[in-house]
């Protein structure tokens, strides 16, 4: 019977003794992630496992506002700011006036009057639209400035701003009276 028990004892010590496992972790920075992770188990059989994850998506540490000069043919980008809106959680997204005031940023205080209008769908519905215009500017040959948006909730309740458009109208005698995004003199 002793010599089962040290012969039992014997079998599990080598059964156990050839197991060998490894886990490597590699992270650099850089708008690059990069983990590898590799377990090699050495057993009757011999079996490895490796898998790489990359992940290049970087979102803006800031908004740096709109474009300067604005575009000419009216329409405003907003993935720059869509992917920055995505990365805080801030009040401010998940109101219409909120997202229009954080994405015209500055050019809303250039302005003795402003309008905001906006309509969504349902009570709390996925889609709305959202004006601002700025009224009294302090500039010689523009009056006013308008920004349209088109505009959906991601699931978490916050907005997404699905299209941008601005436009603008001259000082009497400076250009076009109408809003577009035609240039004044």
């Amino acid at each position: 019977m002793r010599r089962l028990s040290i012969l039992l004892v014997v079998l599990l010590a080598s059964a156990c003794g050839g197991d060998d496992e490894a886990t490597v972790t590699v992270t650099v920075e850089n708008t690059t992630t990069v983990t590898v992770t590799e377990t090699t188990t050495v057993a009757a059989t011999e079996t490895t496992d490796t898998s790489v994850t990359t992940d290049t998506t970087a979102a803006p540490a800031d908004w740096d506002g709109l474009p300067q000069p604005l575009p000419e043919d009216g329409t405003l980008p907003v993935a720059e700011f869509n992917a920055y809106a995505e990365s805080v959680d801030e009040p401010w997204e998940r109101d219409l006036a909120g997202v229009m005031d954080e994405y015209v940023g500055a050019e809303a205080t250039e302005s003795s009057g402003r309008s905001f209008q906006a309509t969504s769908a349902g009570e709390g519905g996925g889609s709305a639209t959202a004006s601002l215009t700025l009224d009294g500017l302090f500039d010689d040959s523009v009056r006013s400035r308008r920004y349209d948006l088109t505009l959906s909730r991601r699931q978490d309740g916050t907005w997404q701003i699905e299209t941008a458009q601005w436009s603008q109208r001259c000082h009497e005698g400076r250009g076009h009276q109408a809003f577009s995004p035609a240039a004044c003199l």
